[in-house]
């Protein structure tokens, strides 16, 4: 049995918003060349191809992008979702937006996604700085989670999902990450399938996909992680013999 393996990006493989390291690229050039790997991300394309390199994105298998709801293999678009939002819901979540008491704003405060609406108090102009300063704001406040409540509550057939450092993902129900599993396991159903991932918590967007995995066969593994620096380490140690003999 072969192993599977599946990448958040942000905070998985990369910074938040930011390049994959060197170093770290390097190794996983290994990884992607040796393993059958599927990238997943809460952003689109666009986004993503500033955080990796064109190798790379051509390299993978396959490209999850959207939370899932649309497809890529080898720069080639292969599926896409679409979803027109209802406009009472685009107001609802100005509105929670609009009485946030967090002063620091930088603009495009929603953005619409194919199959998600994306919400930030902050906005996605927010710096690195003003990011990491959001993130520990809400971790105090738990402001994304009450405005998640509020979302779920008014409209019962979306879900919200605290997605990265700095915003919430609006979806019709089951238009998550969840779905990115039933779409490997159908193009390799006789293989275990590891996910990675740094936002595997209640409200988190990797949860969802991280219980599909938890929910499939018993030799899959979900790797919960603080960052591509745990990443790494957890790779490492998961192939070191197979290196070693690469040597």
């Amino acid at each position: 049995m072969k192993n599977v393996l599946i990448f958040d990006v942000d905070g998985t493989l990369t910074g938040q918003r930011r390049l994959i390291h060197e170093d770290f690229a390097r190794f996983f050039k290994w990884v992607v060349e040796t393993e059958t790997v599927y990238l997943v991300t809460g952003s689109n394309m666009e986004k993503l191809e500033r955080q990796i390199p064109d190798w790379l994105a051509h390299s993978v298998a396959g490209i999850f992008t959207c939370s899932g709801n649309a497809y890529h293999e080898h720069g080639q678009a292969i599926f896409r979702m679409s979803h027109a939002f209802p406009q009472e819901l685009e107001l609802f979540a100005k509105k929670l937006v609009d009485e946030s008491p967090y002063e620091d704003r930088t603009g495009i405060h929603l953005e619409q996604r194919i199959g998600a609406l994306n919400v930030s108090v902050v906005g996605r102009k927010a710096t690195p700085m003003q990011r990491s300063q959001y993130e520990l704001y809400d971790e105090d406040v738990g402001e994304r989670k009450a405005m998640i409540d509020a979302i779920c509550e008014a409209f019962p057939d979306y879900e919200a999902n605290r997605g990265g450092q700095i915003s919430i993902d609006i979806s019709p129900k089951g238009w998550n990450k969840s779905r990115v599993y039933s779409e490997v396991a159908s193009k390799h159903p006789d293989d275990a399938i590891s996910f990675f991932g740094d936002n595997i918590r209640e409200g988190g967007n990797d949860l969802p996909l991280a219980r599909a995995v938890q929910n499939g066969k018993s030799e899959n593994k979900v790797f919960a992680v603080r960052d591509h620096f745990e990443t790494w380490k957890i790779l490492q140690d998961m192939f070191s013999a197979e290196m070693r003999e690469a040597v």
